[in-house]
């Protein structure tokens, strides 16, 4: 059977809460695939067999590499533990819970015993029929794309103001060369930040936060992953982040004038329609 493998270690002065952070959340990008020369891989050594779907009472991923970091800190700093996780658990080890989201609600403990009632598409569906019990105005959900450089200040910043914990890492080979609303290439390879969850340091002010984020990715140059609403004027969203003028004149093109443009699917609250193009 197909399995991966995933070492953790707390070397290269990586403080515990990024180390659990950079250990929960490493992905695969599909784009990575496609590279014309990958960097070698090198062979997996042997480790212990890590399952996390399988059973309901097991406990969730991200608990289980907090519980990792915790023995590697205490070990030293060139400790190393390494786990062979088969593919299907891999793939889904943050189904249990929708990643850790379950957890603002319900005590790890009885969240286990629940088992896969608490999958993600459960709790998304009890999410939309009890929306009392998940408000969403009391909860950040964005996915943000930096350049690698400036994920540190970031995630120090939005701790600084929110206290949102965990976050969700996946480092994204960049292949961007001619997207409307893509990466720039200049940018380089990139890294999604998920910013899931309630803040510890303040009552969220949806609207406020919002752009406290919007204006920390400007000043970082990064950008926004667009299923969240957004609160970006127009003439910012239209004009030094994305080419609007471009993207306009393809609406017109193609007859769109009818359907609304993407800004006004995602603003909060709703913008004006943009101009015509020139």
């Amino acid at each position: 059977s197909l399995s991966l493998c995933c070492s953790l270690s707390p070397s290269a002065a990586l403080s515990l809460p990024l180390l659990l952070s950079l250990s929960l959340c490493c992905s695969l990008s599909p784009s990575a695939a496609r590279s014309p020369s990958p960097p070698p891989v090198p062979p997996c050594p042997p480790g212990r067999l890590r399952r996390y779907g399988d059973r309901f009472y097991r406990p969730w991923f991200y608990k289980q590499v907090e519980a990792v970091g915790r023995r590697l800190a205490g070990e030293g700093s060139e400790s190393v533990a390494r786990e062979v996780v088969p593919l299907e658990d891999y793939l889904f080890r943050h189904d249990r819970g929708a990643f850790w989201m379950a957890g603002y609600k319900l005590p790890h403990a009885l969240a286990r015993a629940l088992g896969f009632l608490l999958s993600s598409g459960s709790m998304f569906s009890l999410a939309r029929r009890l929306p009392r019990v998940f408000d969403k105005r009391h909860v950040l959900l964005q996915d943000v794309l930096l350049p690698l450089p400036a994920v540190a200040p970031f995630v120090d910043a939005l701790q600084a103001r929110l206290g949102v914990w965990p976050l969700w890492l996946c480092p994204i080979r960049n292949t961007c060369k001619d997207s409307i609303f893509g990466l720039p290439p200049e940018a380089g390879d990139v890294c999604n930040v998920g910013v899931y969850g309630i803040p510890s340091r303040k009552r969220l002010e949806l609207e406020a936060d919002t752009v406290f984020v919007e204006a920390l990715l400007l000043r970082l140059g990064g950008r926004k992953v667009h299923y969240s609403q957004v609160c970006f004027p127009a003439p910012l969203f239209y004009g030094p982040l994305y080419d609007g003028r471009r993207y306009l004149a393809l609406r017109t093109k193609y007859a769109a004038s009818a359907f609304p443009d993407l800004l006004s699917k995602i603003a909060a609250p709703p913008p004006p329609p943009p101009p015509p193009p020139p």
